[in-house]
Parts: C-alpha cells; structure tokens; sequence
C-alpha cells in the first residue's frame, strides 16, 4: 500500500503478536506461546488526557491517533500491546485500542480509503504519576 501520508510518517511501532507452536523454557519446563514482532510504519498525533484509574492514583494518558502506513498485520488486534518510538526517540510501551474503522478494508469505500491513506490506528500509553 502506498500511503499519500508517506511523506508525513513520524513514528515507528513495533507490536508483539501471536506466532506458530509453542516455546518450552528449559530451565523451568514452562510452555508458551510463541510470538513474533511486526513492526508497522505510522503517522501519529498525541493528545494528552488525563484520569484518575482509582481513588489517590493519578494516571496520565497518552493517546495517539493516525494512519498506518504499511499494510497491517491481520494479527494486529484490540488490545495488541507493543511500543511506539518518534525520530528515535525512547520507546513508549503503548496498547492497541481502537483500529480499522467502520467502514472496513474491504468494499469500494474502504478499499479506497485504505490505498489512499492508510489503515486508520488509535493507541494509548498509560503512566502513574507520583
């Protein structure tokens, strides 16, 4: 896909995502899942939001909003946690919460905005302050 946002790309996020078999530690002969990490051009802007998760704890929200650049992982869901990293920058560990918008990939509407923009990704970075 060849995003008219190319250009404006300002972030790179690398997911972790479900893979093939199982992985056995051999120290503690615990089995998990294997995963893979896929790594996703995107264009993002940041809005800050604030908000108390619980009584006395104060967490700030970071959401960032845009447009995928490359063509997203179909592994890459609700709720896929990874990081975000901008022009080098530290990574931020963020988590998936909104993707693809209604309209989907698929039919005239969706597959036209998709080759012209991208697909459309919202995530969130959580942090307790104090």
């Amino acid at each position: 896909m060849a995003s008219a946002l190319s250009a404006l790309a300002n972030a790179t996020a690398t997911f972790t995502v479900a893979g093939t078999g199982v992985v056995t530690d051999p120290t503690t002969g615990n089995v998990t899942p294997a995963t893979e990490t896929v790594s996703v051009s995107l264009f993002l802007k940041a809005d800050r939001v604030r908000g108390a998760g619980f009584p006395g704890v104060e967490i700030i929200e970071t959401v960032f909003e845009g447009y995928a650049l490359d063509a997203l992982d179909p592994r890459i869901t609700l709720g896929t946690e990874g990081g975000v990293e901008f022009a080098g920058e530290g990574t931020i560990p963020c988590e998936v919460v909104g993707l693809r918008l209604p309209y989907g990939a698929t039919g005239l509407l969706g597959e036209t905005l998709n080759a012209a923009l991208g697909e459309r990704i919202q995530l969130v970075s959580r942090e307790q302050v104090g």
